[in-house]
């Protein structure tokens, strides 16, 4: 874990926040007319980690796949100039309701968090406390109690996209509250130590298992470093008829030379960057060498792979190649 110190800091930021509130109340991340001085739940852990660092959900689950033992987990510290001011934190799953094509939103509570199971620990300064929400209890608060239900796959990845919004108020020991409708914009906030906990998405990512359906035309697109792409070529992909190898497929006239190639898909029906095919060191016509890795998206029908090309002088050539269905 990150160990964040924050106790000079939580004056600096709650200052800023205000000069910036006193010129245009559009750009204060945190209502600070309205919250007391630095008190905010900030996120800590993998899903800051996730969100802040490698610029990836900070939870998902797939619609497509649910198991039934996905969980949406979180820590949070607590950030205050008086640590103790804090009684518990509500937690709260927002419902989507669409009529006549209106969206309509109800926070629906699902867990109350009292301040007795936040602890103090060397990994951060303040108390902080490490937060487990079953998914299909969250899909319950929403309404959906058959995740298998075609139509409730559907709304999950329409009606609810990116995700499933949780929100979290704080409620003090003098009676006041600090709700989630005060954080107006978590992406304002530009330090880490300050990334609020009381707005987070459980993201719903579409995803399907791997299924033999990849036998038919692909247009080839090679991609450069640059960004620019060339359509340049055909290429049909065929199921491997020889079965040597389980889940193998040729791909034809690799790079417009007439040339095939033996590419064997990972099959992946629970995780999608276990979705990977695998070109093993082999031998062309003309002699040179190719081998290389990539990964296929069951549900678009899409191929990347990036080859390394070795010619009979052992100069090497590498290409990024994506296949697209015609």
């Amino acid at each position: 874990m990150r160990k964040f110190s924050i106790y000079s800091s939580i004056l600096v930021a709650a200052l800023g926040a205000f000069t910036f509130s006193c010129t245009d109340e559009s750009l204060d991340p945190l209502k600070t007319k309205e919250v007391k001085k630095g008190t905010i739940l900030a996120l800590r852990g993998t899903q800051l980690e996730n969100i802040y660092f490698e610029g990836i959900p900070g939870a998902e689950f797939f619609p497509r796949v649910i198991q039934g033992t996905e969980v949406f987990s979180f820590d949070a510290e607590y950030l205050s100039e008086d640590p103790e001011t804090l009684a518990s934190v509500d937690i709260f799953v927002i419902k989507k309701t669409k009529t006549a094509g209106v969206v309509t939103t109800e926070r629906v509570p699902i867990k109350t968090v009292p301040f007795s199971e936040f602890k103090k620990t060397d990994d951060y300064d303040r108390p902080w406390v490490s937060v487990s929400l079953k998914l299909t209890d969250i899909l319950a608060k929403i309404g959906i109690t058959d995740y298998t239900d075609p139509a409730a796959i559907d709304q999950l990845l329409t009606l609810y996209q990116p995700g499933i919004n949780l929100e979290s108020d704080l409620n003090l020991t003098d009676g006041s509250k600090v709700g989630a409708e005060l954080i107006l914009a978590s992406g304002l906030f530009d330090s880490d130590q300050f990334y609020p906990a009381q707005k987070l998405t459980f993201n719903a990512t579409e995803f399907c298992p791997y299924a033999e359906s990849w036998e038919t035309e692909y247009k080839t697109v090679e991609l450069y470093e640059s960004g620019d792409v060339s359509e340049f070529y055909d290429s049909e992909v065929s199921l491997d008829v020889d079965g040597a190898t389980e889940d193998e497929y040729v791909i034809s006239n690799i790079h417009d030379t007439g040339y095939s190639i033996s590419a064997v898909f990972e099959v992946s029906t629970t995780n999608p960057s276990q979705q990977s095919i695998t070109v093993a060191e082999q031998v062309l016509g003309d002699g040179s060498t190719v081998s290389g890795e990539g990964s296929y998206d069951q549900c678009s029908g899409t191929i990347s792979i990036h080859i390394l090309i070795v010619d009979a002088n052992e100069e090497e050539t590498e290409y990024d190649w994506q296949f697209e269905p015609k």
